[in-house]
């Protein structure tokens, strides 16, 4: 009998070891693996980038850098989330559209004057500058994250990109040359031997209009980011994009040269003044600005 009480003390001794190891391994805290943003924003699906980790096992760890998603749409999904260093996400790496480039081609010259001592035509006015690119939109941000530790900032700029600026006006058409007058002696038609005026040259062709600005984007992020922004370590940024600038208004055409007045008595046949530089103000405007794009909006998801 007593060999039996042994041996039940020994079984008994060994479940109470097992419930104790049992009950340390479940009292002890297995690390989070560490995702990090950038590695995880990779994937992609079409026009998204989806950012997800294993709610059980992985926190999403914010370490600093910049991603831009030039417009895409972005989702985030973390039960655990740390900032450890300020980390910027944008809508576009560039704000803004380039200018448009070039400028119209010159505007046709005024034709020479026809007869001896004809005056030549003006410079036909430069052609108005192409409207500038519009600015694209921001897409959509969805942080949808549990609890959230670390010093860092998490700062998201989804505004909508700046329209870009207008055309250069094409230059006005070169006036045309007077003709030389007529080689002759003073007379009844001795107007003839008088060089003809030079053309005036075109005016500048206005400049473009200026691209339309993009709408900013929608940020939606869940209840345990709020604290974040009123103690500022979420910033989000909305705006609409700014008009474009107009295009600058083109050059001038250039004045036409007068025709040399006829060969014959001395006093007859004058020269002929040279054309007048075509003017730039006359006409010749800068582009209009663009339009501006909407504003975006961001909001606190609702809890299901």
């Amino acid at each position: 009998m007593r060999q039996r009480r042994t041996w039940r003390s020994v079984a008994g001794g060994a479940c109470i070891l097992a419930a104790l190891g049992t009950s340390a391994t479940a009292g002890a805290e297995v690390p989070l693996h560490e995702i990090y943003f950038h590695d995880a924003a990779r994937n992609r699906v079409g026009d998204t980038v989806i950012v997800q980790t294993n709610p059980e096992t992985e926190i999403l760890v914010f370490n600093g850098g910049e991603l831009a998603l030039e417009g895409r749409n972005l989702i985030v999904i973390a039960r655990h989330a740390r900032i450890d260093a300020d980390t910027f996400i944008r809508s576009f790496t560039l704000a803004a559209r380039r200018a448009k480039a070039g400028e119209p081609g010159q505007a046709a010259n005024g034709p020479d004057g026809a007869k001896d001592g004809d005056p030549g035509g003006n410079g036909a006015p430069g052609k108005s500058g192409a409207a500038g690119d519009d600015g694209a939109a921001a897409g959509k941000l969805v942080l949808r994250i549990g609890s959230v530790s670390g010093a860092g900032r998490l700062i998201v700029d989804l505004s909508g990109q700046d329209g870009g600026k207008g055309q250069r006006g094409g230059q006005g058409g070169d006036g045309g040359n007077g003709r030389n007058g007529r080689e002759q002696a003073c007379g009844a038609d001795g107007s003839r031997a008088n060089g003809g005026d030079g053309g005036s040259g075109g005016i500048g062709g206005q400049g473009g209009q200026g691209g339309r600005g993009g709408s900013g984007g929608i940020v939606v992020y869940s209840e345990a980011m709020s604290p974040l922004i009123a103690s500022r370590h979420l910033l989000i940024d909305t705006a609409a994009g700014r008009p474009g600038a107009g295009g600058d208004p083109g050059e001038a055409g250039n004045p036409g040269s007068g025709g040399i007045g006829g060969a014959g008595v001395m006093g007859c046949g004058n020269a002929g003044a040279d054309g007048a530089q075509g003017g730039r103000t006359s006409g010749a405007l800068p582009g209009s600005a663009g339009q501006p794009g909407g504003a975006g909006t961001a909001v606190e998801e609702e809890t299901p």
